[in-house]
């Protein structure tokens, strides 16, 4: 098996960042570089633990997968560093602001010389038949190529943007991989980490197939089109608008606020396990037969009976593994209780065994201003049983970021591990068609920890920990990083309300097994932005025409405080009729983009309230036209009018899209995660 030689750079980002670090003034005195190193002895770190940069992270954990896999000598990693010159990963290094970024080419070649770089460089190469080289386009200035000792034999393959490809000798020894925005944005990860992700990613593939090592020496192309299955041409986090730098070496690396890279060693015992996603249930239905021309429902129509949800629409390609039902809403109303009660949960939303898993809860947020929760343990557990869930969750008392008081706090913890015993007792006590989730509440990471250690303790395999739909990112990493030590091989950890894909990658890797959102859906309509999810990652407004007819509307109450009101009607019923022709007809072809665009405006003018912002929305989604490019089954059945903001049976079906795009989104990442 080839053994491997990886040349990466140094980062800007290091684990110490004292004010009075090394300088290129330093190293050059060395006496006075003693000194400094004297006082700075307490950062002192290996050089491979020091750097924090993306690229850095990303490539350390494909050499540990190489190593897992194939034993610690496999592959070799130094560092062209700008103040130590070519160390090895294991070599000792101090905290230092020095970089080959900011240099021009004659101080940049002089400093090179001095490290003796080129020097270390020709020692080093003749050990190894294949060489990876992830370095910008000034690094590879320092390397000063060509090498003299490089033989017929050896592969050098450098990953790197096509403004360095200049910089590389034409020899059948050097081979490119080259890179651009392009690549970032198919990858999905900025070009400043780039390099080092899809070293990363080769190395997932070669620790499934222990021939390619071999192939990429024979074949150095290998190294690319073995990543072909992780290049998309969809952006797999719409919400977080990351910017691509279009030239790395250039510009200036934004430190991102949040580091959602967790290293091989910390992931969770049970990290093998799948990563499912539920959604969570409220009716959400729509008239498979509605007459979008009309704005009529069919005829005799039964909303429970004929309507249909997400799962029926998407038969083919689901959009959930599994869907959340809350008691609070089988209870919100007496018909759908009995309904359900006399057919059965999964008859009642028409979601058979084999669609996926069905998890209850409590729905504690609708008793969060209670002083105790209104169910006992005995009854939850009959209805877990009686409804037909997999899943069943402990009674708990949600710990709201509202409530400050620490003596609430607590009562509130200890009445939700309260009831997790109870459930857990009584549960063991004869046999149920359901499997037990203890939920954990808490206010920070030890409180979260501790409700954690004491549920596992009791004896819970599965394991819910709530409170955290609206709490920020870190917050969120921190208590997973805090947790994961404590999850076994065999425990499942779900976690509520919370859905940011980049989140949830990183706490998959933390001990989540399962999560439920449903921001997708509601973002449908919800706001006056990203109403709709765009398959490249982009979200657009939905355009609004509001329903003159529906009474208890923004239009028909505007009708009824005017004077003349039918006169109101006439005028507001045909702007209305206008934009939903002009949009059909641009739709097809027929009629003008400005001319649409004036139509929508004109009625949308009537609304008021600050709608003049509307126009650019409106025009990016009509001259881009996204819902021709998804091919989905509601935007091919339904065309413009999923882009329509405007009633139930639009805005769900929109909502449907969403979700629809968003786990295909989830399932895409993860086969990178």
């Amino acid at each position: 098996m080839q053994k491997l030689l990886v040349i990466t750079s140094c980062t800007d980002s290091k684990i110490h960042r004292p004010d009075d670090a090394l300088t290129q003034e330093d190293f050059m005195d060395f006496k006075r570089l003693a000194e400094k190193e004297k006082k700075l002895h307490k950062y002192r770190l290996p050089a491979g633990k020091m750097y924090t940069g993306a690229q850095h992270l990303r490539l350390n954990e494909g050499v540990l997968a190489l190593r897992q896999k194939y034993g610690s000598d496999i592959v070799d990693v130094y560092i062209v560093s700008a103040g130590y010159g070519l160390i090895s990963e294991n070599y000792s290094v101090l905290p230092y602001e020095i970089t080959f970024n900011t240099m021009k080419k004659g101080e940049l070649l002089q400093w090179a010389q001095f490290l003796e770089i080129n020097k270390k460089m020709e020692e080093l190469l003749p050990h190894y038949d294949l060489v990876f080289f992830l370095l910008g386009e000034k690094y590879i200035q320092a390397i000063q190529l060509p090498f003299t000792q490089v033989n017929d034999k050896q592969r050098l393959v450098f990953i790197c943007s096509n403004s360095s490809k200049r910089l590389i000798p034409q020899d059948p020894s050097y081979y490119t991989v080259l890179l651009g925005p392009e690549d970032a944005k198919e990858f999905h990860y900025g070009l400043f980490g780039l390099k080092g992700q899809l070293f990363k990613l080769f190395a997932h593939e070669a620790v499934k197939s222990s021939s390619l090592l071999e192939e990429v020496y024979q074949h150095p192309q290998r190294f690319l089109t073995c990543l072909e299955p992780y290049r998309q041409n969809i952006n797999l986090f719409p919400d977080l608008n990351r910017q691509i730098p279009s030239d790395e070496d250039n510009q200036v690396a934004v430190k991102p606020k949040i580091d959602f890279c967790i290293p091989i060693p910390n992931y969770a015992k049970n990290f093998h396990r799948d990563l499912i996603y539920f959604i969570p249930e409220c009716d959400d239905r729509v008239d498979p037969n509605y007459d979008f021309l009309n704005d009529h429902h069919a005829p005799g129509r039964n909303a429970q009976r004929d309507d249909r949800y997400a799962h029926e629409l998407y038969q083919m390609k689901p959009n959930y593994d599994g869907i959340l039902v809350s008691k609070c809403n089988i209870e919100q109303s007496q018909q759908k209780r009995e309904i359900i009660k006399e057919y059965g949960l999964r008859n009642y939303i028409r979601f058979p065994q084999d669609k996926g898993l069905l998890i209850g809860d409590c729905g504690a947020w609708t008793y969060v201003n209670c002083e105790v929760p209104p169910y006992e343990t005995e009854e939850i557990i009959d209805y877990y049983d009686s409804l037909g869930f997999d899943i069943g969750v402990s009674i708990d008392h949600l710990i709201a970021p509202g409530i400050k008081q620490q003596s609430e706090r607590k009562r509130r913890y200890r009445i939700t591990l309260d009831n997790a015993q109870s459930f857990i007792n009584q549960y063991q006590k004869q046999e149920h068609n359901f499997r037990p989730s203890g939920v954990a509440q808490g206010w920070d990471a030890i409180s979260y920890r501790d409700a954690v250690a004491d549920l596992i303790e009791m004896g819970y395999k599965h394991i819910s920990i709530g409170g955290l739909a609206q709490e920020k990112s870190n917050k969120i990493l921190d208590i997973m990083k805090a947790v994961s030590p404590l999850i076994k091989d065999d425990t499942e950890v779900h976690l509520f309300g919370v859905g940011r894909l980049d989140l949830i990658m990183a706490v998959h890797k933390l001990g989540i097994t399962s999560f439920d959102c449903a921001r997708p859906l509601r973002q449908a309509w919800g706001g006056v932005n990203n109403n709709y999810y765009g398959l490249g990652g982009r979200t657009y407004a939905a355009i609004r025409v509001p329903q003159v007819d529906y009474k208890g509307g923004r239009m028909h109450k505007k009708i009824m405080a005017s004077k003349n009101h039918e006169a109101t009607y006439q005028l507001y019923k045909e702007k209305e009729q206008r934009s939903l022709n002009s949009l059909r007809l641009y739709d097809k072809g027929m009629l003008g983009l400005e001319e649409t665009i004036e139509a929508v405006l004109d009625y949308d003018q009537l609304v008021g309230d600050g709608r003049e912002k509307h126009a650019q929305l409106y025009r990016e989604v009509l001259e881009e036209q996204p819902w021709k490019k998804c091919g989905c089954e509601i935007c091919n059945q339904v065309g413009i009018e999923v882009i329509i903001f405007r009633g139930n049976n639009r805005n769900r079906r929109r909502g449907f899209h969403n979700t629809y795009v968003y786990y295909k989104q989830f399932k895409e990442q993860l086969k990178i995660n």
